[in-house]
């Protein structure tokens, strides 16, 4: 019979010997049995497809990826342990002491820089001369020519202003008291720009810009500032000073005098300044309140009700 054949042919002994390759593919399998099952006839078609289902078990056993030994799952990279880094950052070297002094010139440097911007140094308005022989100057210096170096040019237009007849030097006077007036307008105007907190921070900007670049930052003038409180011996000394007793002194010689003053003061009348100290700590929060629209600061003598009586 055909599967006889086959099978005196050699091809199952072939299987049974393992003859087969693992790297076999089973499609190859597969042709070769379709072709030994057409020779086959169609009473042996249980016997074969037993034969069949046989075979492929025995090469699935045998091939390197079947059901029965599914491929090795691939492993996925673990994350890193938020622990682990930041105990690494933790342990960052620390930096040198010329590192140190460079991060600090930085911070520094960023400081100032905030306080200038601030401080409101660059917004303010361009200031016009108001002196009759500073316009001259402006006027005389670009007509002088010809000179070897700028300071010889500088000397020549100083001595060509010394000597500006009387009517150059009227128009430079009135042009000086116009360009006075001009810069006050310019100047409220704008002082007025900005809110009354916002020329208040200015101003502690400048005083603290003033201290640490050691150069003198005037503060902006602006009468919608609330004045501050003052204590019971500055009241007293205010009095002193506008009195006829110290009129035309100095403040070196005026101070300490009114200091034993205040020492030898009968304790009534500083009692009077004290409430005076109090009635003026009032009216400063209330002014506070009303103009910058927040509340005044604390003070360390007014902790309490009490405290203002």
């Amino acid at each position: 019979m055909p599967w006889q054949s086959a099978a005196r042919g050699g091809f199952l002994r072939t299987l049974h010997r393992g003859a087969l390759s693992p790297r076999t593919g089973v499609s190859d399998l597969q042709d070769q049995l379709r072709r030994v099952s057409l020779t086959a006839s169609s009473g042996l078609a249980r016997p074969q497809f037993q034969l069949l289902s046989s075979t492929q078990s025995m090469f699935q056993s045998n091939s390197f990826a079947t059901a029965s030994t599914p491929l090795k799952a691939t492993k996925t990279p673990k994350a890193k342990n938020s622990k682990k880094v930041g105990s690494e950052a933790k342990k960052k070297k620390p930096l040198s002491e010329k590192q140190q002094e460079i991060e600090n010139i930085k911070k520094h440097r960023a400081h100032i820089r905030e306080l200038q911007a601030t401080a409101l140094l660059s917004s303010r308005p361009k200031r016009f001369p108001t002196n009759a022989f500073a316009i001259a100057m402006s006027e005389l210096l670009p007509q002088t020519k010809g000179y070897s170096s700028h300071r010889e040019a500088f000397l020549a237009a100083v001595e060509r202003a010394k000597s500006i007849g009387p009517q150059d030097e009227e128009r430079y006077q009135a042009q000086a008291k116009a360009n006075f007036a001009a810069n006050t307008a310019a100047y409220d105007s704008w002082v007025k720009s900005h809110t009354p907190l916002r020329i208040k921070e200015a101003n502690t900007a400048r005083l603290t810009l003033s201290r640490l670049a050691n150069k003198n930052y005037p503060p902006i003038k602006d009468d919608r500032l609330v004045r501050v409180s003052r204590s019971a011996y500055i009241l007293f000394l205010k009095d002193r000073v506008e009195s006829l007793d110290y009129q035309g002194k100095s403040g070196s010689e005026s101070f300490p005098a009114i200091g034993r003053e205040w020492i030898a003061l009968p304790q009534a009348e500083k009692d009077r300044y004290r409430k005076l100290q109090i009635e003026d700590r009032q009216r400063y929060e209330r002014e506070y309140q009303e103009v910058y629209g927040i509340p005044a600061p604390e003070s360390s003598h007014y902790q309490s009700p009490e405290d203002y009586l």
